[in-house]
């Protein structure tokens, strides 16, 4: 039998790390660590395809005392006078044989390989940082609060009133008979919060409390990287991995519409995970950060924006599939807080792309204040829920009808 005091070495998690073309295209760079890992990786790409040279050199003391008299003297005259002028080197580009060897490489470093690939599925972890959301920017998906360079705002979307008003409507098992079962509830939520300490504890403690025990008709899953649908950008990203998603049962979407948009709306090739994800759940612990939880929602979000929209394009829209309405809601928990989000597609203003995803903010709750604030959390979150499904749904609905008439015109002319 093993002491208790003996602890198995955790595993260390791989953290994904954006191929080249990736930090070519940004715009600004932040002195980050996938930053300063980019940088290690060029140099060491750069030196693996150099030679080294064992050359040895003289120390600046040795050298002098080896001068003759007649060679100091001409340094003293030119440090007297500030020695040469080095005014033309600068922002000089260094020559591309360039080699920094100020020290000579000893021989564990010649025998270490480069062994940082610049493939885009290494781990299973994306860093969510100030690159990542320059990235998503400069290919239209835009957070929260964003202003275009004359200063104007993208449109907003036309139903966030309807959204609101669905969002803070009561539950009929929020009419509670007395008030110390509220009470009792938001007690025993208090503690599950304050022990939930990481972000595993986040999703399968607290998120479950939130969650509830709803029997809707729909699938719920998370925590797997949505490796099968198409690249929002360009390829340079991890797939995204939400905390918790639900989508429709793969029986509710009529086959051909699941073969022509597969890329677009179904996240992973297993047939039991949910299909058309429209709502979002991304948790942090106590030492997460808000910001990257707001920017993988963002991710979310738009990655099942486009999959409703793909879904009201199946067999023609009129309008071109642009409504300017809302159908993906992201929510994300941080520390007792509960903020939610929309992200609605909008026509580009970009001649290189179609489509431009806007996320904005519809709602902010502190779950830890009070009995009441608890209960109009939970229900938003709720509430939220139920009004994706909703729009899911119908939007399913109305694709399959469309299917279907493509299907009777289809069989209609095959018989004249």
């Amino acid at each position: 039998m093993s002491s208790p005091s003996r602890q198995h070495p955790r595993r260390k998690r791989r953290v994904y790390h954006p191929p080249p073309q990736f930090w070519d295209k940004l715009t600004k760079l932040w002195l980050t660590k996938s930053a300063l890992r980019e940088n290690n990786r060029r140099i060491l790409s750069l030196s693996s395809s150099r030679t080294f040279f064992t050359k040895s050199y003289t120390f600046a003391p040795d050298f002098l005392r080896s001068c003759p008299a007649t060679c100091l003297q001409e340094i003293r005259r030119l440090s007297r006078c500030g020695g040469p002028d080095l005014s033309d080197l600068r922002h000089h580009p260094l020559p591309p044989d360039f080699i920094q060897y100020s020290v000579v490489p000893t021989s564990s470093d010649l025998r270490r390989p480069n062994t940082i690939s610049t493939q885009t599925s290494i781990g299973n972890t994306t860093v969510y940082d100030p690159h990542f959301e320059n990235h998503l920017l400069q290919n239209g998906i835009y957070m929260p609060l964003f202003r275009y360079p004359d200063g104007s705002r993208p449109p907003k979307a036309k139903n966030l009133a309807q959204i609101r008003r669905r969002m803070q409507a009561p539950r009929p098992s929020s009419a509670l008979p007395e008030s110390t079962t509220l009470d009792q509830e938001y007690e025993d939520f208090l503690e599950l919060n304050h022990d939930a300490a990481d972000k595993q504890a986040v999703i399968t403690e607290v998120l479950a409390v939130l969650e509830g025990k709803h029997r809707a008709r729909s699938q719920v899953a998370g925590g797997h990287p949505f490796r099968n649908m198409a690249p929002l950008t360009d390829g340079t990203l991890a797939s995204a991995k939400p905390d918790l998603y639900h989508g429709a049962r793969p029986n509710q979407l009529a086959p051909a519409i699941q073969e022509q948009l597969h890329n677009q709306i179904r996240p992973s090739n297993q047939s039991n995970r949910p299909v058309a994800p429209n709502i979002f759940i991304e948790a942090k612990g106590h030492h997460g950060t808000r910001r990257a939880a707001t920017r993988q929602a963002c991710y979310d979000g738009a990655l099942g924006a486009r999959a409703m929209h793909s879904l009201r394009l199946f067999g023609g829209v009129g309008d071109s599939g642009y409504d300017d309405k809302a159908y993906t809601i992201m929510l994300t928990y941080r520390a007792g807080t509960l903020r939610i989000y929309t992200t609605h597609p909008t026509r580009s203003r970009s001649p290189d792309r179609p489509t431009d995803y806007v996320m904005t903010q519809i709602g902010h709750y502190s779950l830890i204040s009070s009995p009441e604030s608890y209960r109009e959390g939970r229900d938003a979150y709720r509430n939220s829920r139920d009004l994706a499904k909703e729009y899911r749904d119908e939007i399913i609905r109305q694709a399959n009808k469309r299917c279907a008439g493509l299907y009777d015109k289809l069989t209609s002319r095959g018989r004249r």
